[in-house]
């Protein structure tokens, strides 16, 4: 009788003889740099996905974020270097985009049901307040583009707790559009009372607005004295003032 092999040797023993049936070795060694890059390659490889899906939508600002963060985690992979190819022009037009918003948001709009209609309303403040000592409670001025369905178009300056000093000639008031010559422009208090000041020419200075980054106006004041106030008028949106001019 023949002597009993324990088993586990036995097992030992069968494993042995199929690895070399089988014609099996030890595996070969991972490479794990190789393995490490091919997963940094990947994780980039989406992260590029989301970055042109941002840029194809026009959301400028969230494209240059994952752009930056992209550079910044996965230096040296094939979506980096495609994105440092976008990534000046794509900060550029973020930067746009957020100066248009702040221009848009220096603009007030109203629609203020009237008998005869609508009224539209557009207002801007000025670039800086009125500096004076003398000025109490004075603010910024303000620029105002109205429709009213029976006085038709206006164009007027306001400025609370002050009044325009028209003794040195109001009736041509110099405006100047962005870098252009001074405009002597027609200007009238109006005999109410009121605190403003019309510009007689609405449509032309509408006109010359609409097409301006910055409208820069000189005025007297009383108990100020002569002001230069400035307008960043670049984010006028003119569908808010929907109503048709009368004059």
């Amino acid at each position: 009788m023949l002597p009993r092999i324990p088993f586990l040797r036995c097992l030992v023993l069968s494993t042995a003889l199929l690895v070399a049936c089988s014609g099996g070795g030890p595996a070969p060694p991972v490479d794990v740099a190789a393995t490490a890059k091919v997963a940094n390659e990947a994780k980039a490889d989406n992260a590029l996905k989301l970055y042109g899906q941002m840029r194809a939508s026009s959301s400028w600002d969230l494209a240059t974020t994952l752009g930056d963060e992209l550079l910044k985690k996965y230096p040296g992979t094939v979506a980096a270097a495609q994105v440092q190819q976008t990534l000046g022009e794509v900060r550029a037009k973020a930067a746009n985009q957020l100066e248009t918003r702040r221009l848009m948001r220096q603009w007030a709009y109203n629609a203020v049901p009237e008998a005869a209609g609508t009224q539209y309303t557009a207002a801007i403040a000025s670039k800086q307040p009125i500096d004076s000592t003398d000025l109490k409670n004075a603010k910024r001025l303000r620029l105002v583009l109205r429709q009213h369905p029976q006085w038709g178009q206006s164009v007027y300056l306001l400025l609370d707790n002050a009044t325009f000093d028209c003794r040195k000639g109001c009736v041509t008031l110099p405006v100047r559009f962005d870098d252009a010559p001074a405009l002597r422009m027609k200007a009238t208090i109006p005999p109410t009372g009121e605190p403003a000041l019309f510009i007689d020419d609405d449509k032309g200075f509408i006109a010359k607005l609409e097409k301006a980054k910055n409208v820069a106006i000189d005025v007297t004041l009383k108990d100020a004295g002569d002001k230069t106030v400035v307008f960043e008028v670049g984010g006028y949106d003119s569908s808010k003032l929907p109503g048709k001019p009368k004059k």
